[in-house]
């Protein structure tokens, strides 16, 4: 199912917050991106639902903003929630002497000292990204990796690449990257195409291709029909935003690691309250997306046992479903015993043990990521309750469930 944010959803709530008077806050987004449209829902959701009366919301593009910097202070805002994409911006926000929470995607780089006391910043932790990709498919017992960056070389983009070969190295892997199209390639894929398509065709079987984003997921599985290579048999593909009008759309569908954008953005506003109120909140926020969407491009376990590959690609995508060993046996079409006979000699764990991690392991991205209710959360991971969910949790880590949300709130 495709779920799509439209305009009237972002427009019809921030008409609720400017019917009422009270504190004004002006939100500068670029707001073509999916991501910054779920990260505006999330802010204005915000605004209406926890602020009495609600704010009063100004949303203006990034570059018309610009223009109009010297009379941000005539405008009677209480203060300022912006994307920043260059210091120039931050800057200029910083001038205004407005309370400021500041999303910053790409840059890193500051002294914190510098930053007015007046001022929240949150920064998205890309290297985790790459990270959480190599663990993905080291999971699933793959042994070549790949990167595609984006065509120009941009900070985020490094980072992604830099935290998915610094994880693969530590678990004595290599990474091939693609390296980046030179001249009027880098801007026309058009013309990058032939030769992204060369390098693709000399990857191993069985590799596993992160890449940076949705959209560069996209074009390569594109061209990976072009050139008869299969997704996910021959290469498993895996993306960056979770956005699903190209993730459900493509062919096959692609997995990809989710951005919790509204819940970013519900954050951000939060932080906004905790300014205006004075009230004790950290300077910088680390966001960090650990959580990935399989879909079909990295439905595989790249395990030579076909199948134990086969009974785990089911288990990772059906952990709330009927995990009992004889549905796994049926599915990989072969006896109970020999399937757990199988799994011992492959893996060296237990059925029952790797299923055990599986959902340990996602409850904890979940809990650690979204705000999603712990209840809800114990369902997708197939405990039978909250309470069963915090008890295994608590042998295994020592942790309670709340505890692992808060200390990454």
């Amino acid at each position: 199912m495709i779920l799509l944010l439209r305009n009237y959803d972002i427009f019809t709530i921030l008409k609720d917050t400017m019917d009422n008077t009270g504190r004004k806050i002006l939100v500068i987004f670029d707001k073509e991106a999916a991501t910054d449209r779920l990260m505006i829902s999330g802010i204005l959701r915000y605004a209406r639902e926890k602020c009495n009366p609600p704010w009063e919301v100004q949303l203006e593009l990034r570059n018309v903003s610009r223009l109009y910097t010297s009379k941000i202070a005539e405008g009677g805002f209480s203060g300022i929630i912006a994307e920043i994409v260059n210091p120039a911006d931050r800057r200029r926000y910083f001038k205004s002497g407005l309370p400021t929470v500041l999303y910053e995607p790409w840059f890193e780089r500051m002294d914190h000292s510098a930053r007015p006391k007046n001022n929240i910043t949150f920064f998205n932790d890309h290297s985790a990204e790459g990270r959480t990709a190599a663990e993905y498919f080291l999971e699933r017992g793959f042994k070549s990796f790949a990167y595609v960056g984006t065509p120009k070389p941009v900070a985020w983009s490094v980072a992604r690449q830099t935290g998915f070969a610094a994880r693969l190295k530590k678990s004595g892997k290599s990474v091939k990257i693609y390296p980046a199209p030179q001249g009027k390639a880098a801007e026309d894929f058009t013309l990058e195409a032939p030769s992204l398509i060369k390098w693709l065709k000399r990857l191993p079987p069985q590799t596993a291709l992160f890449t940076t984003h949705d959209l560069r997921a996209q074009q390569i599985t594109t061209l990976a029909r072009r050139a008869k290579i299969r997704i996910p048999e021959d290469i498993a593909v895996l993306g960056v935003d979770d956005d699903q009008l190209i993730c459900e759309t493509a062919s096959p569908p692609i997995s990809s690691i989710q951005v919790f954008a509204a819940e970013t953005g519900w954050r951000i506003a939060r932080a906004m309250h905790d300014l205006l109120d004075a009230r004790e909140h950290p300077r910088v926020v680390r966001t960090c997306h650990t959580n990935i969407v399989s879909r079909r491009s990295t439905d595989v376990f790249a395990i030579g046992d076909y199948v134990i590959s086969k009974a785990m690609t089911y288990v990772s995508n059906n952990l709330d479903g009927d995990l009992s060993v004889k549905k796994l046996a049926d599915i990989s079409n072969c006896s109970v015993r020999t399937l757990q006979m199988k799994m011992i000699h492959t893996l060296g764990r237990t059925i029952k043990d790797e299923i055990a991690n599986l959902k340990l392991a996602k409850a904890v991205k979940l809990l650690s990521e979204t705000l999603i209710p712990i209840s809800e959360i114990a369902r997708k991971c197939g405990y039978c309750s909250s309470s069963h969910m915090s008890t295994k949790i608590k042998a295994a880590l020592g942790k309670t469930p709340l505890a692992i949300r808060k200390n990454s709130s």
